[in-house]
């Protein structure tokens, strides 16, 4: 394949270098980091919010901060602490965070439009007319120009102060400025194949079209460097002195928020300058194919000296700058292997600022949004933080293939991209404060190690994916098959990204389910003899927790595991074309040493397809027998609720999937020698997409066959059984995740078997095109990715449209702190709580009784005093018994009152929180009572009236005593610890 040079010819890069994707992720971070900044600012000092006081009233220990023991605390209280926050710490309007972000983009805009105009001053550069009077360099930057296809030439000014040889392309893509220094005009007599070669580098610099992402986020950074970050510290610094004078322990949340500007500040500037060195390294290939001499821009290389530390931190030291060593673009050059590798820092970053886009973009809308809405929010967030990843670190892996194979090497496997993008992951977690509350850590580290394997799977199928799509494509770009390949890959990481920020953290707090108490949940809520199956429901009571944190809240989950494994078997669907792709005629202009790639038969769909379709068969097999053996008591199920049949069966059908997907896996991943990890993935898939026809089919024609009956007796169409079946999605998904995950270790694990020292077997040898017949080689892959697709999205958009269908957003978040509640209620036996001192005691019942407390109880009063008025006037004026009708509000107003009473906050004091018990039972019996009187006062039966209403005020008398006692306590505790 040869090389053309000489000439631009367009982008010959087979895909883009990700340079414009990797700015609008260092844009996409500021703005959103600066937009949660701007928003705490505003909470700080424009709405003086009280979170603490509401902490406190829920009865958390500031000495002794613990995440679990705070979760549990909130979320078992949670109506309360919910009514609390909006009461007293209600975020700011939100037209003040969003006017102080807007200042700040106007403020980037202004300083980005200024930039140019300050390096471009009258007293700083001249024009380049000024200095050159016939005309020369004009038609030598015209002619550099046209070899550079640049249409429109830039203005050019001149630096006479600038002694260096070297010259500077500023301002934006749309209107560049290209300034000459000095001492490159003086070099142009002696050495004017140099002086070409520098114009030539600029100029590659503009045809490339990242000056202004480039100047765009240097404008943006330095803003935010002085507009957002400094009120934020300042909030930051008031918060930690406060603290530290206070002796609270709760410092974890404003350390790590310090420490967060501070890692921001380096991974912006890291990753920033790693971008521009890559500018540097695609401006001097361009250049050189258009004929420039490198020695015309290139300096000495320095000699390597020193010993290993040495070089290394002459590495590091490396990191930081904006310019790559002149070593480092003279190898780039002959060697197109380093401008197309997978590096360790560019992975990290992505990974790191993934997380906190996620974090950031999650967090800073979310005192603004209800609770539907929250959700399609968290979706938004992790698409935009996995379309992050996928962007830089798919293209990555892309070109590193597509390098490989054009050059006879062998394609990178991901895994070492992987851990390096994991390990990012994993320290953005750790410095945003995933999984924590009011710890610095989390209390279930190890979760974190999630990203040390999700990391490297998704690189892993990239690389795969991206090699099987590189020697198989015939299009004249990759463009197409990069982008479906990257989406997703993206898909699968949002859907990760989701269920982590979402429940993930949960777990990371220390928090999980009672056995005991989770088995008795599922007798309540599946009514039936449970007593005849308990071995069967204490295994579902050991995987239903799993089921409820993995299934729940990432509704696309079906979407995204259709594409894993649909996306590379339509490659398969693909007709053989002889010769070479055409895509690879460009790509070998960038590409040294290019050279056709060899045709490659795909691995045989023979060799996976029929233990695929045999393992779903089996599948079918045991649902069939499960409803035959009358044993596994599956048959009668209640079509009107939810019952043990209903729940056997779904658990069965879970076992048989994934039993039948994961022998297809082991089966598909030993016999296959190449595309380990993609042939697996469909392996298994397509047995769970043929085994789901069983239990489809005998609920869409249940009562048809009676002995194969589940809910009804009589025969009929019924295909919305399993659309209203809610159960049954959620155990769908979770099955399907399943076989998605088991699929990734047994690839992972027959691949390490066979790499291991003595077990390597020789690769086997490509089978000819056309040994299988188009119906078998192209039809039938075609035809699982049309239905896998119908099927996963059809499932998708019924999941989205139960979740914004609901207008009743109120309705929606009691459901949700109902469930949270009942959630505290099974891990609270787990909970050991230590000694509270009398100062910490003192200030939770100070915030209890300040933030609602004590106005419950003077609302009692007020009415106690209000009836008090009314009688003194019935006795003294000698009314008649109607006229006591007028305290049949003040006795609804105490009803009301006993309802806000028992969704406040318990009372952080054991003493006087059995007072409040017996408070709120006496004001309760007081309206009951009061209703009585006053409904035999309206029947004329005029003694039981008085006996009710003697009983009412009795026990409104009792209660107004007991508020007393609780005051009383209160002020107690109050003066033990010092307030």
């Amino acid at each position: 394949m040869a090389a053309d040079t000489g000439t631009a010819c367009g982008d010959t890069r087979p895909v883009g270098d990700g340079t414009t994707v990797r700015f609008a992720v260092l844009v996409i971070l500021i703005l959103a980091t600066s937009g949660l900044m701007l928003m705490y600012v505003a909470i700080w000092w424009v709405s003086h919010a009280d979170s603490s006081g509401c902490g406190l009233a829920a009865g958390l220990d500031p000495s002794h901060p613990s995440d679990l023991q705070a979760a549990v605390s909130q979320i078992n209280q949670g109506m309360a602490y919910a009514n609390c926050q909006r009461r007293f710490a209600q975020p700011p309007p939100w037209w003040v965070p969003v006017s102080w972000l807007a200042l700040l983009a106007a403020a980037a805009v202004a300083l980005f439009g200024w930039l140019p105009v300050w390096k471009a001053r009258r007293s700083r550069v001249v024009p380049l007319a000024a200095v050159d009077g016939d005309g020369e360099i004009r038609r030598v930057l015209e002619e550099v120009a046209s070899v550079a296809g640049v249409a429109r030439m830039p203005r050019v000014v001149v630096d006479p102060a600038a002694a260096s040889v070297g010259a500077l392309v500023f301002g934006r893509t749309g209107k560049p400025v290209l300034s000459l220094h000095g001492g490159l005009l003086a070099r142009r007599v002696r050495d004017p194949e140099g002086f070409r070669a520098v114009l030539l580098h600029e100029f590659a610099h503009i045809r490339n079209g990242d000056i202004t992402l480039t100047y765009a986020t240097v404008a943006l950074w330095r803003v935010f460097l002085a507009l957002a970050a400094p009120p934020y510290l300042v909030g930051l610094a008031m918060i930690l002195f406060n603290g530290l004078r206070s002796g609270s322990r709760l410092l974890a949340v404003p350390s790590r928020s310090v420490l967060l500007v501070a890692f921001l500040t380096a991974l912006v500037y890291l990753a920033r300058s790693d971008v521009l060195r890559s500018r540097e390294f695609h401006a001097d290939r361009a250049a050189a194919r258009w004929g420039a001499d490198p020695r015309g821009w290139h300096g000495t290389a320095p000699a390597k000296r020193g010993g290993v530390l040495t070089r290394e931190l002459a590495t590091f030291a490396g990191l930081w700058r904006p310019h790559p060593r002149w070593d480092l673009r003279q190898d780039a050059l002959t060697d197109a292997g380093p401008v197309y590798g997978v590096f360790a820092l560019p992975m990290f970053l992505t990974g790191a600022g993934a997380v906190l886009i996620n974090t950031q973009l999650l967090a800073a809308p979310m005192p603004y949004v209800q609770y539907t809405v929250g959700q399609l929010v968290g979706q938004a967030a992790a698409l935009v933080a996995a379309g992050t990843v996928a962007g830089v670190v798919g293209t990555a892996l892309w070109r590193a293939v597509i390098h490989a194979v054009l050059t006879g090497r062998r394609p990178p496997s991901g895994i070492r991209a992987g851990l390096w993008l994991g390990a990012g992951m994993t320290v953005g977690n750790l410095i945003s404060g995933q999984g924590t509350i009011a710890q610095f850590f989390p209390s279930r580290s190890t979760l974190l190690l999630q990203f040390l394997l999700g990391g490297p799977a998704f690189t892993w199928w990239t690389a795969q994916c991206a090699q099987l799509w590189v020697r198989t494509w015939r299009g004249r770009t990759l463009r197409p098959a990069l982008v479906v390949s990257l989406v997703a890959g993206g898909l699968a990481l949002a859907q990760w990204f989701t269920w982590w920020h979402g429940y993930g953290v949960r777990l990371a707090t220390g928090w999980w389910y009672d056995p005991a108490g989770f088995r008795q949940w599922l007798e309540q809520v599946y009514p039936g003899p449970a007593a005849d199956h308990r071995t069967m429901l204490s295994a579902i009571a050991l995987v239903s927790p799993f089921m409820l944190n993995l299934a729940q809240g990432v509704p696309l989950v079906g979407l995204a595991v259709a594409a894993l494994w649909v996306v590379p078997l339509a490659a398969w669907a693909l007709r053989p074309r002889p010769g070479a792709p055409p895509w690879t005629r460009g790509a070998a202009r960038d590409i040294e040493g290019a050279v056709e790639p060899p045709a490659e038969a795909l691995p045989g769909m023979r060799r996976v397809m029929p233990p695929s379709l045999l393992c779903g068969v089996g599948c079918w097999a045991v649902v069939v027998a499960v409803l035959l053996i009358p044993q596994a008591g599956v048959s009668g199920a209640d079509p009107r609720r939810a019952s043990v049949p209903g729940l056997l069966f779904l658990a069965w059908t879970f076992v048989a999937l994934t039993a039948a997907a994961l022998t297809a896996a082991v089966v598909a991943a030993v016999r296959a020698d190449r595309y380990r990890l993609l042939v697996t993935l469909a392996a298994a898939q397509t047995t769970v997409l043929v085994g789901l026809a069983a239990p489809v089919a005998l609920l869409t024609f249940d009562g048809c066959v009676d002995r194969l009956s589940l809910f009804e007796s009589s025969c009929g169409w019924r295909p919305g059984r399993l659309a209203g079946w809610t159960d049954s999605h959620t155990v769908l998904d979770f099955a399907v995740m399943t076989v998605t995950v088991a699929a990734f270790v047994v690839a992972a694990t027959v691949s390490a078997v066979r790499r291991a020292p003595g077990l390597r077997r020789r690769p086997a040898s490509p089978a000819p095109r056309g040994r299988e017949g188009p119906r078998v080689r192209r039809v039938l892959p075609a035809a699982l990715c049309a239905l896998a697709l119908t099927v996963s999205a059809a499932r998708a958009a019924h999941q989205e449209e139960v979740v914004a269908a609901s207008s009743d957003v109120r309705h929606w978040q009691e459901s949700a702190l109902r469930d949270s509640q009942e959630q505290a209620r099974k891990v609270q036996p787990r909970i050991r709580t230590g000694p509270v001192s009398p100062r910490i005691r003192a200030m939770q019942v100070n915030a209890w009784s300040r933030l609602g407390g004590e106005e419950l109880l003077k609302r009692v009063r007020r009415e106690r005093d209000g009836i008090a008025a009314i009688g003194r006037v019935f006795v003294a004026g000698k009314k008649p018994p109607s006229y006591l009708d007028r305290i049949r509000p003040n006795c609804e107003r105490i009803g009301r009152t006993v309802l806000d009473a028992a969704s406040y906050f318990d009372v952080p004091d054991p003493q006087a929180q059995k007072l409040w018990e017996r408070f709120m039972l006496n004001a309760a019996y007081t309206t009951l009572n009061c209703r009585k009187a006053l409904a035999h006062l309206d029947a004329d039966r005029l003694k039981e009236a008085h006996d009710a209403l003697g009983t009412s005020f009795r026990e409104l008398r009792a209660a107004c005593l007991l508020g007393e006692a609780i005051d009383s306590r209160i002020k107690a505790v109050e003066r033990a610890g010092g307030m």
